[in-house]
This record gives structure tokens, sequence and C-alpha cells, in this order.
């Protein structure tokens, strides 16, 4: 055991404080305290966020992909599912959407662990950012969300994962730094005044959806470039 611990550095803490906070969420909405455990999703997204930029500055160590990947099958596949059963209750809709979007996540996460590097995008939409969006979708509905609306929005998320679209990778300050602030309020109004939670998530949920469309915008963006002679 002492063998493997020595092989850790600090990026791989972060991540398996990620890990931990998908556990979290699991045992938290087990316990009946759904909000808690979106909260500890969006949670585990900052370590992963963290641990990644961590790995760039400091190095990493030879099992921080595998040990990533692994975590983020937790806190973004397992838990969000979990999550999503528990709060829509456990119709056949939301049982196959589920199942769907894990397998996505699944096979999203082994397909990026034997690409080729790429500084710039990603390919499909990173497990990561679905987690969040299921979470600040459910942190903001107050239970007007049916499951047929849910369940299909678990197929599109899951369907984007695995696609081939390119997401643009958020780094550098001027992306990384609003994106913390309104991840900031929607945690920390939940721990000073819960009931306004939904509210002050609602940035977050915004953020999210505009980084889902991303996509069309800078697809439109390279096409105007190319017209102009930019590229």
């Amino acid at each position: 055991m002492s063998g493997i611990l020595n092989t850790l550095k600090l990026p791989d803490i972060v991540t398996l404080l990620n890990a931990l906070c998908g556990f979290g969420a699991i045992i938290t909405v087990q316990n009946g305290t759904l909000h808690l455990s979106c909260i500890l999703v969006l949670l585990a997204a900052i370590a992963d966020g963290l641990d990644g930029n961590l790995a760039r500055y400091i190095g990493g160590s030879e099992i921080g992909g595998s040990l990533d990947s692994l975590a983020d099958v937790i806190s973004f596949g397992v838990a969000p599912a979990i999550i999503i059963f528990s709060y829509m209750g456990n119709g056949y809709i939301i049982l196959i959407s589920i199942c769907f979007y894990l397998i996505c996540g699944i096979l999203r996460l082994a397909r990026f662990n034997v690409s080729k590097p790429d500084n710039a995008f990603f390919k499909g939409l990173p497990i990561t950012a679905s987690g969040i969006i299921v979470s600040a979708i459910i942190l903001v509905d107050n239970g007007y969300l049916s499951p047929i609306y849910m369940g299909a929005g678990c197929i599109i998320l899951g369907i984007l994962m695995v696609s081939s679209i390119r997401y643009m990778k958020i780094r550098g300050k001027k992306k990384t730094m609003p994106l913390t602030l309104i991840f900031a309020i929607s945690i920390i109004s939940y721990f000073v005044n819960p009931p306004m939670v939904s509210t002050f998530t609602v940035p977050l949920l915004m953020a999210m959806v505009l980084y889902l469309f991303s996509p069309i915008y800078k697809n439109k963006e390279y096409k105007n470039k190319e017209k102009l002679g930019y590229l």
C-alpha cells in the first residue's frame, strides 16, 4: 500500500477529493438531502478543474490520468444518475434514460483516455459539464420538471458526450475567474440561505446552457473568419 501512496502527488489528492465529493453526493441523496448532493457534485467539479491545473503546473503522477477518469465516473456519471433517480422517481423513462446517460459518460471517458491530447478542445461534451448541468437543473427546479423532460435531457446529454462535436476547454483567468465566481455564489448560497439556492444557481445554469450551445457559435465564428481571410 505504501508503494502506491508514494506515487501520489498533490493533483492526485485533489482528484481523490473529487471522488469523495461524488460519493458524498450519493450518500446524502439517499438520506433525503437532495440539494446538498447537488452542491457536492458542484464541489467535485471544482476539484476536477483544480487537479488538472495543478498537474499542468507542478506535474502529475503516472496514475493521474486514470485516477481522474475513475473519479469522474463516480462524481459526474453515477452520482447524477442516482440523484435524478431519487428526484424523479423510479419510472421506466427515468431508469432507461439514466442508464443511457451513464453508459455514454463511461464511453466518453474511455475514448478520452485513448485519444491524442488536444490543448484547445474536447471531443464531445465533457462528462463534468453534464454532471454540472444535471445538478444545476435540479437546484433551480421547484418540482415542475416532468420525468419526460428530464429523461429527454439525459438522452441529449448522453448523445452529446459520445458525439464528435468539439467543445472548447475553459482555461485562462479571463474565462475561469467569472465561472469560479458563479460556482461560488451557488455553493455559498446553499450554506448561507438554503431556500435561495434555486435563485442563485440560475446564473450557473445559464452559463452551462451557453457552453452546451457554444460549438454553434464557434463554428459560425470560424466560418466568418474564413470568409474574411483570417484563416
